[in-house]
């Protein structure tokens, strides 16, 4: 019975991995052709914090997709529950360097330009994120026995 419910647990990583660096590579490459659809690279060369701001967060959702992508091909059927626990606290180092915090400094870079609400909105959204995540999935995985 245990080892069915290691099975359930690996094949439930391995989909929200597959699930993160789709949504990863997507948001990445629908950046990156927002930036040409609306001429927004005219701009970046006016403000390069904003052009640096853009950089952080496309790189941050590829390497965040890149290494979701490596989580999910590390897991395997006879994975044990150690290893899905190694595995998770690896893949969320890199979700709090790649993502999280090109998107804190998003969110200074709406403070700096004073657009407080969009910050306000943002940082509401960031505390959804990083809680959610954090008791919803980081937290019950590593509760396991």
């Amino acid at each position: 019975m245990k080892d069915e419910r290691i099975k359930l647990l690996v094949y439930r990583e391995k989909r929200s991995y597959l699930f993160a660096s789709l949504c990863s590579a997507m948001a990445a490459l629908s950046m990156f052709y927002k930036l040409f659809q609306n001429d927004l690279y005219v701009k970046i060369l006016k403000f390069p914090w904003f052009a640096s701001v853009v950089l952080l967060l496309i790189l941050g959702n590829m390497i965040h997709g890149f290494f979701a992508f490596k989580s999910y091909n590390e897991l395997h059927e006879s994975s044990d529950l150690m290893q899905v626990k190694d595995i998770k606290r690896i893949y969320y180092k890199s979700f709090l360097i790649n993502f999280l915090t090109p998107y804190i400094v998003l969110i200074i870079l709406f403070i700096t330009i004073k657009e407080f609400f969009i910050a306000l909105i943002a940082m509401i959204l960031f505390c959804f994120m990083a809680l959610g995540c954090y008791f919803l999935d980081l937290k019950p995985t590593m509760n396991l026995k």
